[in-house]
């Protein structure tokens, strides 16, 4: 709109008007003009207001319910709107307000904008309102004269809680509207102007008599909520008495207002239940299981003790990653009916989330008491579940921790018992482990070596060692496999298996494994041109979407041919997410980058993992290696997997060569490839390969790492 246009506009207003507010918006709704009205009424000036939207001047509530836009279609279409409503000033108070918006065309019938003219009637309104108030207690109290005037009786027969008016001298029913009727079982006809012992049934008639007692001596509100047998069955009702007098003072009535909240309360239980209880087992969460740790930690005076039990499953990922998650979900349906036979009725079993469960064992007189308690539970996750025909077995491992009379906090005890789970864990299926006070500082240190590892990604403290493999000479070195080495600058040399599963839990295998693939195409490029390097990936590297695009990197960097790069997985690779991992094999396969499967015969199902994807390599794990020459089973083993690997075309990897006798075997057993510390040990980056050579003691403490597992071969 034009600036003539705009002032002739303001121009029809009434700029003097102060009991007004007057101003002018744009299409948009947007102020253009404000009076002094306005500025009297909400407290802005115009260089505060001009420019922005009149939907500020309204509650939030009518903002997000779209009024103010609602208002101007109105007007638009209408050619006037004309409401009342809450508005607010510039200060956050309220006013009622009277407001007439009316639409401004031009010549041409163009919508200009509008004129909005709006009135502060707070006062009006709250005169009406106590008139309304007066008029409806003139009405009540007038009622006893009128008998029942028809109003009244309209009113409260549609009121959909129970209503009751007795006189509080002869407690003879005055009035009892329709939902009295319902509740009661009987007619206003066969109530009114009788006794509730003459027509109500007595257990009801003599509460009636008692809360009508209790109002009369407390002449006030009294607020009940009982359990009544009526017409309509058990019901919970919420009663509110009231004692009001008429016109005449000296006479009193008893109001009784029952309102049915059997429902209501239904659903608030329903609420606090849901909020407090696992939706897929119906077991405590962790919510209660706080609750109900603080209410049983030991308090001075008291000599018993209270010990927390944290539960983990043994095997249940292997059992959503083989059996599906509906199959997982019914195994912890099962356990949550099997894991209560073992313990008292006062101890509270919750599941934390997963297969993650604890226990409050509240009042515990000695430590064995909970060694018994942890067994039993021990046995009873034992035998096998039957779910839809499918024979399912876990174990649980048990983390416990107690408090005595000592000041200990929940969480300090949960954390604790977490400890002691990790122990238990550590020391294989159905362990129980006690917290020890050294577990804490083994915890301490499982965080320092966290952010030590952290320090030593950036600072470049990790190097590649490469170990070479051969093949049936003996001699000729076919491929390298990539080791990596961490030298601490104060702790000198960390086992791998004391870093590994920090950095597969904390995330940081990914930048190992990053580094790891980089750092070892760049150094093999520099290698005669037949020699492969072999680089472990651990499981979690598949978890992230990005482990392709990060071979592509380090193969285009270095610029080493994807035939020469062989990457080692291990069976869990398949277990985990198996379709979608092997998608990503396949895409490296068509790469050109070669996948052997490493540890071989160690997982739950090889067989069905050669039919299923085209492996380059057999690798088969050290353990059997090693006891080759000693135990039938193992030979058998090995035997059954060359014999695989010939029938398949695929080449097999002896891992673990430690001895003459070993290697001898195992070339007769028909391995085509060896690896071990009798060819050769893990060396740093040589631009040139060498002959292998024979270490003088293949049983020196070496410490390589396998990337994703706990050693080297």
């Amino acid at each position: 709109m034009s600036i003539q246009n705009s002032d002739i506009m303001y121009r029809r207003l009434i700029e003097g008007v102060v009991d007004y507010a007057i101003y002018m918006l744009d299409p948009e709704g947007n102020v253009m003009n404000w009076n002094a009205g306005a500025q009297r009424a909400k407290g802005y000036t115009p260089a505060e207001i001009v420019g922005r939207n009149f939907a500020c001047f309204y509650t939030q509530a009518d903002q997000d319910r779209g009024l103010p836009a609602k208002g101007l279609g109105r007007a638009r279409d209408e050619g006037r709107f004309e409401a009342e409503g809450w508005r607010v000033r510039k200060d956050g108070s309220l006013f009622w307000a009277n407001v007439v918006i009316d639409a401004i065309h031009g010549d041409e019938g163009e919508l200009l904008g509008y004129t909005k003219i709006t009135r502060d009637v707070t006062e009006r309104r709250e005169r009406d309102r106590q008139l309304v108030q007066a008029k409806v207690l003139a009405e009540h109290y007038s009622a006893e004269m009128r008998s029942l005037s028809t109003f009244l009786e309209a009113v409260i027969a549609h009121i959909p809680s129970t209503v009751l008016v007795m006189d509080a001298l002869s407690r003879n029913i005055l009035l009892a509207n329709r939902q009295a009727e319902t509740l009661l079982g009987h007619s206003r006809a066969e109530m009114e102007g009788r006794t509730v012992q003459d027509c109500l049934p007595a257990n009801i008639a003599a509460t009636v008599e008692r809360l009508t007692d209790e109002a009369l001596r407390t002449d006030g509100v009294k607020r009940d909520e009982e359990e009544w047998q009526t017409a309509r069955g058990s019901r919970i009702l919420r009663l509110d008495t009231l004692v009001f007098h008429g016109v005449d003072p000296r006479s009193r009535y008893v109001l009784l207002i029952a309102n049915d909240v059997t429902d209501e309360n239904a659903a608030h239980a329903k609420v606090r239940y849901m909020a407090h209880h696992d939706t897929l087992t119906g077991m405590p969460n962790r919510r209660l299981f706080r609750e109900q740790l603080l209410k049983a930690l030991p308090t001075q005076g008291r000599h018993r003790k209270t010990a927390v039990l944290c539960l983990d499953l043994d095997n249940f990922k292997s059992v959503n990653d083989t059996l599906g998650h509906l199959i997982g979900d019914e195994l912890l349906r099962m356990l949550a009916k099997r894991l209560p036979k073992a313990l008292r009725e006062q101890d509270t079993l919750a599941r934390l989330g997963g297969d993650e469960f604890a226990i409050v064992l509240p009042g515990i007189e000695h430590d064995d008491d909970v060694r018994v308690v942890a067994e039993r539970l021990i046995d009873v996750v034992r035998p096998s579940f039957n779910i839809e025909g499918h024979t399912v077995s876990v174990g649980v491992s048990i983390g416990i921790a107690l408090a005595g009379q000592e000041d200990i906090s929940a969480d300090h005890l949960q954390r604790f018992a977490d400890m002691a789970l990790y122990e238990a864990k550590r020391n294989g299926r159905n362990q129980l482990a006690f917290f020890r006070p050294e577990m804490e500082e083994a915890a301490r240190k499982r965080r320092e070596l966290e952010m030590d590892l952290r320090e030593a990604i950036l600072t470049r403290q990790l190097q590649l060692y490469y170990q070479p493999i051969t093949d049936a000479s003996h001699v000729n070195i076919t491929g390298r496999e990539a080791l990596m080495r961490w030298t601490h600058p104060e702790k000198g040399v960390i086992m791998p298996n004391e870093f590994i599963h920090i950095a597969e839990e904390t995330g940081l295998i990914h930048e190992l494994g990053s580094f790891a693939l980089h750092e070892a195409c760049r150094e093999a490029i520099t290698w005669p041109a037949h020699e492969t390097v072999a680089v472990n990936l651990s499981p979690s590297q598949f978890t992230n979407g990005s482990l392709v695009s990060l071979v592509a990197s380090a193969l285009q960097e270095s610029g080493l041919p994807a035939h020469r790069l062989e990457v080692e997985i291990t069976e869990s690779v398949l277990l985990a997410n198996s379709a979608v991992n092997i998608a990503t094999l396949n895409t490296l396969k068509k790469m050109g980058v070669k996948v052997a499967l490493d540890d071989f015969g160690t997982g739950y199902s090889s067989l069905g993992y050669l039919r299923t994807f085209e492996f380059d390599k057999i690798k088969i794990d050290k353990s059997f290696t090693q006891d080759i020459a000693t135990n039938r089973e193992a030979l058998a083993i090995i035997r059954a997997i060359n014999g695989i690997g010939r029938s398949l075309d695929i080449p097999t990897t002896a891992e673990g060569v430690e001895t003459d006798t070993q290697l001898e075997r195992l070339t007769q057993e028909g391995c085509s490839h060896f690896q071990g510390y009798l060819l050769g040990r893990p060396v740093a980056h040589q631009p040139r390969a060498e002959p292998a050579v024979k270490p003088a003691a293949a049983d020196d403490l070496d410490l390589d790492l396998d990337l994703g597992l706990a050693a080297a071969p």
